[in-house]
């Protein structure tokens, strides 16, 4: 997606929308999941997954293949031994084209080399595995201190490297997403890339390589850009550990655009218009899904979101997660055994909030009337009123349910007569508990509250 600097000069113009909307596979889970350590997952370290045959799911322990079935329950099932991937030497992520019945896949040499590979599906298992045909990286290459080079064409090997990793299929079959450390036409770093299929008018199995982000809106960026999977040929999430993430890597999704450029030929002056599609800038999954651990390989369907992961608290080295709903067990009678040291000045807390609700329990609604004592005592007092939630839930959902609670109260106390120019609401979330890494439920619970300060003291 790089223009030819020698003819044009290009210009962004404007953008006019997405191609094609599209619901982004991992939206449903935002809200009221959390992500576990699958069945699928064990001590031994899982390698990376990918989507097969009918719609499920492989993934490799060692030099063993597994494929499991996407379940009712976001969990896959049905797990068994998967031979006919076994000896094909993938490595990373695959790419499986059902209507050819043919599979990409990344695979190193003895040298070192990595570079795609095709395997077609006949007579009950696949065929050897055969290099790609791609167009420029096919010529004659010799050995130069136990590694190769292109001798004529479009170079991609350095420092002992040919990097194709980690392919994704879209276009029906007729293009490839990978991850490469080509030094032509980089960002920096590893990158994602593509190559279409050729025609067949034009003896060429796939065309020469092509960086995936555009130089005016950059997708990929000088650090690590790597397991690609795209959905609906619209959407493209990958795992980056670039700057501003939580972490190691962490995964990103972005949306095709449809822009419009201008392009002067520096000859003759001459003003082209055209409209291109470019992936647009990547947007941060949230806390639900990124952590301070490498979280990358994301996958999906209509029915399930999941992706890799090295965090804390599951079976082994990198595990497979999968979405699970909240399910919050309330324990009877519950009673707050705890103290809050109150700073000087005025300062109600108000407990509790059930899980996932904004209204207060209404065992606690009578203390609303002494709190209004209270704060007509301060007459020209401009009182806050900030909403907390435990922390269970990602980032986004929980500002969104503290500050309904603190609308909430706030509501309250004006329905009692204070008057709605000295409250101010706000929602924190839960970036201010009263007990900190909560992990019983009547610990969760007395960080679900709303705390009354004077802002004006």
């Amino acid at each position: 997606m790089f223009a030819n600097s020698k003819k044009i000069v290009l210009a962004l113009i404007a953008a006019v929308g997405f191609a094609v909307p599209s619901h982004a596979v991992h939206e449903e889970f935002v809200e009221g999941y959390e992500f576990s350590s699958s069945q699928a997952s064990s001590k031994m370290q899982e390698r990376p997954m990918s989507l097969y045959k009918d719609g499920k799911v492989v993934f490799f322990k060692g030099d063993s293949a597994y494929m499991a079935r996407i379940g009712d329950t976001y969990e896959l099932v049905d797990i068994e031994p998967c031979p006919e991937l076994q000896d094909l030497g993938i490595e990373g992520t695959f790419a499986y084209d059902q209507k050819r019945r043919t599979i990409y896949f990344a695979k190193t040499d003895e040298v070192g080399n990595s570079d795609l590979y095709e395997a077609k599906w006949m007579g009950g298992s696949y065929t050897e595995p055969v290099k790609l045909e791609i167009q420029g990286l096919n010529k004659v290459r010799k050995a130069i201190k136990g590694s190769s080079t292109v001798t004529a064409g479009w170079t991609y090997r350095y420092n002992r490297i040919s990097g194709f990793f980690n392919p994704t299929i879209a276009k029906g079959g007729d293009r490839i997403y990978f991850s490469a450390d080509f030094p032509k036409k980089s960002f920096g770093g590893r990158d994602i890339w593509y190559i279409d299929r050729g025609k067949a008018t034009d003896n060429t199995r796939w065309k020469m390589p092509e960086n995936a982000s555009d130089s005016i809106i950059p997708m990929n960026s000088n650090a690590r850009d790597d397991y690609a999977w795209c959905y609906n040929d619209t959407l493209l999430y990958f795992a980056s550990n670039r700057g501003g993430g939580y972490g190691g890597l962490d995964i990103y999704v972005s949306r095709l655009k449809t822009i419009t450029r201008e392009s002067t030929d520096t000859t003759t002056g001459q003003v082209n218009k055209e409209e291109l599609e470019i992936w647009d800038t990547p947007v941060h999954l949230d806390s639900v899904f990124n952590s301070s651990s490498n979280d990358y390989n994301i996958i999906g369907s209509p029915k399930i979101c999941l992706f890799m992961s090295n965090r804390t608290g599951g079976k082994g080295s990198d595990d497979i997660y999968r979405p699970a709903p909240f399910v919050a067990t309330r324990e009877p009678e519950l009673v707050p055994d705890f103290t809050i040291d109150e700073p000087k000045g005025f300062h109600w807390v108000l407990m509790f909030f059930d899980f996932n609700v904004a209204t207060m329990k209404p065992e606690y609604e009578a203390q609303l009337d002494e709190l209004v004592s209270a704060m007509n005592e301060f007459p020209g007092a401009i009182f806050e009123i900030s909403g907390h939630t435990d922390a269970r839930g990602s980032d986004t959902y929980n500002i969104k349910l503290s500050q309904k609670r603190a609308d909430y109260i706030k509501g309250m106390l004006i329905n009692r007569g204070l008057d709605p120019s000295k409250l101010v609401s706000v929602g924190r979330g839960f970036h201010d508990p009263v007990i900190p890494n909560a992990q019983s439920e009547a610990e969760h619970e007395q960080n679900r509250r709303a705390d009354i300060k004077i802002l004006n003291e």
